[in-house]
């Protein structure tokens, strides 16, 4: 069973398509099929369950408080209130990719039929739900990949996904064979938006080369993760995630972020449960931090701009999902909008 199609790579190396809408296969047991169905279908019919400005807002009392601003950086909490977190109590626990490839619980390898760019093969080796973030980097493989859409895979599911290329120099084992052995987080917020708005290969590669460029990262296989290990860019994302780790800590109620640098917004994550904004923040700040540390500037959008902002994106429901097309993207499943994300 499939959704949309792939980009394959032949035996020369050249690239068949250049735009790839999402992709996925099931391979599991008829049972866990449908259940997988269920859980990715991207359906028109699946409730926005009160995301509007009556039950989430930006909470101020945090927004007037700078310890949560970094140089070219400021994030503004979004909290839910009662009716939005009733809406959503449905939802049961999710394992992030990061603890479940780190414990074993996840596998994710080149498909088994065949290596090709944009399918990767994960299977859930486990009897927890995990979920998958877009944009999150695997290193391994034949070469390093970017996930194309946010999937939840059910105990026992394999799983084919959509995915990206940020290693545009290489397509051969590196030691670890078919396998990708750990995550980098995600990639930067335009990399991230090349790939779930674009969705072309060509333009991630632009992106992925553009923020190496302007670190003066050497790398020749053009890999995203060369830019992630640099020591300079390590140490400024650490000086950053210093000043910002604590943000969801410390405002009860949070499910969703807004990244400001210079004078716009940057990125802006809306999740239907604390928990999953909770174990999702440690990698969306890095894609923020990316994005301030690549193409931002010292901050200049006040508060009431932002606020405008979330209340034009907010204030009517029905026209969230028109509102969010050419900047981002909405994962829904199990008749819940899971998330909403904007680059």
């Amino acid at each position: 069973m499939y959704f949309g199609a792939g980009m394959n790579r032949s035996k020369n190396g050249v690239y068949r398509h250049q735009t790839i809408p999402p992709m996925l296969r099931i391979t599991a047991s008829p049972g866990t099929r449908m259940l997988l169905l269920a859980l990715v279908l991207f359906s028109g019919l699946a409730s926005f369950a009160q995301y509007n400005t009556d039950n989430l807002a930006p909470a101020m009392e945090a927004a007037a408080d700078r310890r949560f601003q970094c140089e070219k950086l400021r994030l503004y909490p979004i909290v839910a209130n009662a009716a939005f977190r009733d809406a959503h109590k449905s939802i049961g626990q999710a394992v992030p990719m990061n603890k479940a490839l780190q414990d074993g619980r996840l596998l994710i390898k080149e498909h088994q039929g065949g290596a090709t760019v944009n399918t990767l093969q994960a299977v859930n080796a486990s009897k927890d739900t995990i979920y998958l973030m877009q944009g999150e980097v695997v290193i391994g493989g034949k070469q390093d990949r970017m996930l194309a859409q946010d999937v939840l895979i059910p105990p026992g599911a394999t799983v084919d996904i959509g995915a990206f290329c940020v290693e545009h120099g290489r397509w051969q084992d590196n030691g670890s064979g078919h396998a990708f052995t750990a995550t980098i987080g995600l990639a930067g917020q335009q990399a991230r938006k090349a790939a779930a708005v674009d969705k072309e290969q060509t333009r991630v590669w632009e992106e992925v080369a553009k923020d190496i460029h302007k670190n003066a990262t050497e790398t020749r296989s053009g890999s995203y993760a060369h830019l992630m290990n640099d020591k300079e860019f390590q140490a400024d994302r650490l000086r950053y995630r210093e000043q910002l780790m604590a943000l969801p800590a410390s405002c009860i109620g949070m499910v969703g972020v807004i990244a400001v640098s210079g004078d716009k917004v940057i990125g802006c994550d809306v999740f239907a449960t604390e928990a999953l904004l909770a174990q999702a923040y440690p990698q969306l700040i890095d894609a923020y931090i990316a994005e301030a540390l690549n193409n931002g500037a010292p901050v200049t959008m006040t508060t009431e701009q932002m606020q405008a902002y979330f209340a034009a994106l907010f204030s009517d429901e029905e026209k969230l999902e028109e509102k969010s097309k050419g900047k981002g993207y909405i994962f829904k499943a199990q008749e819940h909008t899971y998330r909403i994300s904007l680059f």
